[in-house]
């Protein structure tokens, strides 16, 4: 990838990933904190650099704010501006390489345990502590299931897509 601006290769990839990715997260949507969000903009991170991860994690976040036009917007719009910006670069600290598909399962599983502590901080500053605390107390069910869901997805999928997307990066 070139250290100026992108070049138009780059930009595309980024895009057709991002989109990839918001397609995935309305195919999954059905599935309660079962997502493979968070495995995409890790393996693309890996597979293209954090320069090229963190704009698609933007674009993707930003597809994700067009949609609230139909769903509606919320709070949860500045946690996906926190979250998924603070994966690139957790990635991009952790994990260097497609070979390490224990530490990818970890710190998705992790990231994923853990994805409402931002949602929770907002609705600190918005509503006060004890709502808050009540969130995040009702939430845990469904973050041990996104915790865990990340897991598996990390496990068994991060070294295939990462192999495969650097194949494509390399091949174009």
């Amino acid at each position: 990838m070139s250290k100026g601006h992108f070049s138009l290769r780059e930009a595309a990839l980024i895009g057709v990933w991002a989109a990839m990715t918001f397609a995935v997260k309305l195919v999954l949507a059905p599935l309660a904190n079962v997502e493979l969000v968070s495995l995409m903009l890790c393996v693309f991170t890996v597979a293209m650099g954090f320069r090229s991860g963190l704009t698609a994690a933007f674009v993707f976040t930003m597809l994700t704010v067009c949609e609230s036009a139909y769903y509606g917007a919320g709070d949860w719009i500045a946690a996906y501006f926190i979250n998924w910006p603070l994966l690139t670069v957790l990635t991009w600290l952790f994990l260097k390489n497609k070979n390490q598909e224990i530490r990818a399962a970890a710190v998705l599983g992790l990231f994923g345990f853990f994805f409402d502590l931002s949602s929770a901080a907002i609705k600190l500053i918005l509503f006060g502590r004890i709502y808050a605390l009540t969130y995040l107390i009702s939430g845990i069910p469904f973050d041990a299931i996104h915790g865990a869901s990340n897991f598996i997805t990390g496990l068994f999928l991060f070294r295939p897509l990462c192999s495969q997307l650097e194949k494509l990066r390399d091949k174009f």
